[in-house]
């Protein structure tokens, strides 16, 4: 079950709340979230050149709710950015580390003790949660079920914890990972975008056609790349592509400042060196998307 903490982190980055046609016709423009406390905006401005260590900061705001909401999945969102830029070897250092007895700390101690068949006291941790008035305990109830091959009941429970403003509870549905053949719903996601600014790593993706080439519409993917952008949260691939379109495809509103920062992010300091070519179907996936996928077939194989 732990495997599917790490699927959230590929439901990356969302603040737009607006009509596709709003996009295209570019009547909007990205702004961060919650950066009216300063620290937080210093914060976010050094992670967008890379900065590891902003990024593990960035993290600690959203575990704390400090200059943003405290956000279970905006923390992950983070600690995955920090790992790729390098300030950290892998996610579940830091989640191990979370603070003994807060709320994020106990979901991941919940996940570790069901994966270690210790199924009696995840059960106990989740009723502690909701003891504590913690919407998460039913999103570890329904984890827990479906992992027990209960999927509708599972579903019911993120449902029932949705509704009461899990996050983590809700983007698992929002996304329908696991459902077969059921595709994100989209005006959901966007409704959830005010409250969110991670989402939309996983809408540009979306738009770039690599999972569904119905989707595709490359003048969206490059809108929500620079939305993550903005807020710290794109990644090599994504500021990568981003290059790749404004050289071949078309000019994007970056200034030379923008393009060496992105160059910096795919590992290209030098301004004048061109960004390798490739398709800009974003073809490319990152490690974390293939669990998108185990999740669906585990869940198929359960039913």
């Amino acid at each position: 079950m732990k495997r599917i903490l790490f699927v959230l982190v590929t439901m990356v980055m969302s603040l737009v709340s607006c009509t596709d046609q709003q996009i295209v016709d570019g009547t909007l423009s990205g702004k961060a979230t919650h950066v009216n406390d300063n620290g937080f905006y210093n914060l976010i401005e050094q992670a967008r050149w890379g900065d590891g260590q902003a990024y593990l900061k960035l993290a600690d705001c959203y575990r704390d709710g400090k200059g943003v909401d405290k956000d279970f999945v905006g923390m992950l969102c983070m600690v995955a950015q920090a790992e790729e830029y390098g300030s950290i070897r892998r996610m579940e250092d830091y989640l191990q580390e979370l603070p003994e007895g807060s709320d994020f700390r106990m979901i991941f101690d919940a996940i570790e003790m069901f994966d270690d068949k210790r199924v009696e006291e995840a059960k106990s941790i989740s009723e502690q949660l909701l003891a504590r008035g913690s919407s998460d305990g039913y999103t570890v109830q329904g984890l827990i079920a479906i992992e027990n091959c209960d999927t509708l009941e599972g579903l019911r429970l993120l449902e029932r914890a949705a509704s009461e403003g899990s996050t983590f509870a809700n983007l698992l549905l929002c996304f329908q990972v696991l459902q077969e053949g059921k595709k994100p719903d989209v005006e959901k996601i966007q409704n959830m975008s005010g409250r969110m600014p991670y989402v939309n790593m996983f809408l540009a993706r979306m738009y770039t056609g690599a999972d569904d080439e119905s989707m595709r519409d490359v003048r969206l993917a490059a809108h929500y790349f620079l939305e993550a952008d903005v807020n710290a949260c794109l990644n090599k691939q994504g500021a990568k592509w981003l290059l790749d379109y404004h050289n071949r495809v078309s000019k994007l509103p970056l200034s030379d400042r923008d393009i060496q920062r992105l160059q910096i992010l795919v590992g290209k300091a030098d301004i004048e060196e061109p960004v390798q070519q490739h398709d800009c179907k974003y073809d490319e996936m990152d490690s974390v998307m293939e669990v998108v996928d185990s999740v669906v077939v585990d869940v198929e194989e359960t039913e």
